[in-house]
């Protein structure tokens, strides 16, 4: 068993996938972070990075289909940042804005079967949001330049759709909500348990008073994709080493005297190479991640708290730790629900 574990750990898994998606991700990194460069507001590169998350999750879909795929996600992403932003005019409301955004995710996601990356990167925007302390008349400004990345996303997944020239799938009949839920009826208590922990992991943070609170919730929130158990056991080691790794690897690369232009190559470079290893072996994606992020964070040192790299260390282990738990409780209870509803 032990052996299995640590053989599943380290496994390099071999993919075949399209070039194109990585140049892809490549140039709606570059695009939105040299729009902000070259218009003098970094600020359009810091919220705009977030916005290209959109561009994850494309599918070889009918244009029309993908279209309206990834700008209700762009939109919904947009819109979970927004309001995690307005909740820190309120600090008690922060915990409700990321549970209720979260079970919105995991219910409508599970769904309509959009598989990962799922509802993560609408928690990780939302978390991201409350972490964040802009004036109330700068929000919508904030929230223009995170649409400016949604909008990169989806001009470059168009573009995309037509160099690719692997065959559609066939157009399946669509379903109506009701439908959905009735095939999968475990869907609403399975949000609402996902809505819960976030909440809880929200507030933890908070009462930790963690320099920058939402790695926790964002660690939690990674660990909550895998599939199973074992799976999440295997993502909670993978991302405490490889968190372990990327801090050695940022504090080298905070050291260096670059340029904004360079950093932004760095970071360029950092976001496709995440993107090629999470897939294939997601402790090595880790090493490019924490990097990456701060860098992200350094650009608009106004926006962001500053991340320790102890403080950031500590959330992503309690984050990590929480989720293996939280993934039990879930597996749980979901078991007995369907012991339950089956029996019935």
């Amino acid at each position: 068993m032990e052996q299995s574990f640590l053989k599943e750990l380290i496994h390099y898994k071999k993919l075949k996938e399209s070039p194109f998606r990585l140049i892809g991700a490549g140039l709606c990194m570059i695009s939105v972070l040299f729009t902000g460069y070259l218009s003098h507001q970094l600020a359009i590169s810091s919220f705009g990075s977030l916005g290209i998350f959109t561009f994850l999750y494309y599918q070889r879909l009918p244009l029309k289909q993908l279209m309206v795929r990834l700008s209700v996600i762009g939109s919904f992403l947009t819109a979970a940042n927004f309001f995690a932003m307005l909740s820190t005019h309120a600090a008690w409301t922060a915990p409700i804005v990321v549970a209720a955004i979260g079970f919105l995710g995991r219910f409508f996601f599970r769904l309509y079967g959009i598989a990962k990356p799922g509802p993560f990167f609408i928690v990780m925007v939302t978390a991201m949001g409350v972490s964040t302390k802009i004036p109330l008349a700068r929000i919508p400004v904030m929230s223009g330049y995170f649409f400016i990345g949604v909008l990169f996303a989806i001009a470059v997944a168009f573009v995309l759709h037509f160099v690719e020239n692997e065959p559609l799938p066939e157009k399946k009949a669509g379903k109506t909500i009701i439908a959905r839920i009735n095939d999968d009826p475990a869907v609403v208590i399975d949000s609402l348990l996902y809505s819960g922990i976030l909440f809880f992991a929200v507030y933890l943070s908070m009462g930790l008073q963690l320099k920058n609170p939402y790695w926790l919730v964002v660690s939690c929130a990674s660990i909550l994709q895998a599939d199973n158990l074992w799976a999440m056991a295997h993502r909670n080691v993978q991302r405490i080493f490889g968190t372990i790794i990327g801090l050695a690897i940022a504090a080298f690369l905070l050291n260096l005297p670059l340029s904004v232009f360079e950093t932004l190559l760095v970071i360029t470079a950092l976001f496709v190479t995440v993107e090629y290893f999470v897939k294939r072996n997601y402790a090595i994606a880790q090493f490019f991640t924490t990097p990456m992020a701060l860098m992200l964070s350094m650009l608009v040192r106004q926006q962001y708290l500053f991340s320790m790299i102890q403080f950031r260390f500590l959330g992503i282990v309690i984050g990590s730790l929480l989720g293996l738990l939280a993934g039990w409780l879930m597996s749980t209870s979901l078991e007995f629900y369907n012991r339950k509803f089956h029996s019935n």
